[in-house]
């Protein structure tokens, strides 16, 4: 019983730390700080970083517990804590449940094979979003801006890639969330991908765990694959 309360503590802090970035987004739009809203905090440049790693943190969090923790293994947990601890034994059990219902993707840890499901991990993330405007206004911020000013470091063009390696992640981890980008948005895809992505489509998204940019923008999002298409020579 205690492994299973820790595993439903892990999948529930995912959902709370989601629900307390929301709360915190609402007030800042309705003005519950009066000297801040969303213009004057993204013209901070501490403040716009800490918003871009708040919200790719939380897309990690869900890349990560669909990758090593098998979706039977996470549905099992939660029944088993849902049948000995009741449902009265937290607030979030529905929304826990909706967070670590499978989404149709496994990984086999030992051949790195990944299965992807139709437009993942877009759907995955569908089920509990940030706020979406704010989401977009980073993306514009990732996709226009040195935001680590690593540039000055690496005064070599054929380093700009490792410069903004740092922000290629994130905004791979903050696409996810606006699919539309993925889907329509041709010019801007390809802005995104000549930046960050020319000579670079196997990135790591946390801590030694890579995706491959050509399997996961694939023909179900035409704007990222025709973009990532135009860098691509095959041999």
């Amino acid at each position: 019983m205690e492994i299973i309360e820790r595993f439903f503590q892990l999948f529930e802090s995912i959902y709370n730390y989601f629900k307390d970035f929301k709360s915190f987004m609402t007030n800042v739009d309705e003005g519950y700080f009066i000297d801040y809203n969303f213009e004057t905090i993204l013209q901070n440049s501490e403040a716009k970083r800490l918003l871009i790693e708040a919200v790719y943190l939380y897309g990690v969090m869900l890349l990560l517990q669909d990758r090593l923790i098998p979706a039977i293994a996470r549905e099992r947990l939660v029944v088993c804590y849902i049948r000995y601890k009741g449902n009265n034994s937290s607030d979030f059990v529905n929304e826990v449940c909706k967070l670590v219902r499978g989404s149709g993707y496994s990984y086999n840890k030992t051949t790195q094979h990944e299965v992807l499901p139709p437009r993942y991990p877009c759907d995955l993330f569908a089920r509990f979003t940030p706020h979406r405007v704010l989401t977009e206004n980073l993306i514009n911020i990732i996709k226009d801006d040195d935001v680590y000013t690593q540039l000055p470091a690496y005064p070599n063009p054929e380093h700009r890639s490792v410069a903004l390696a740092q922000q290629a992640q994130m905004i791979f981890v903050l696409l996810c969330f606006v699919p539309k980008i993925l889907d329509k948005e041709n010019a801007k895809m390809r802005e995104i991908v000549d930046k960050h992505f020319p000579d670079n489509w196997v990135i790591p998204v946390y801590q030694g765990h890579l995706v491959d940019l050509t399997l996961y923008w694939n023909e179900q999002f035409p704007a990222a694959a025709k973009a990532l298409s135009n860098n691509i020579i095959p041999e």
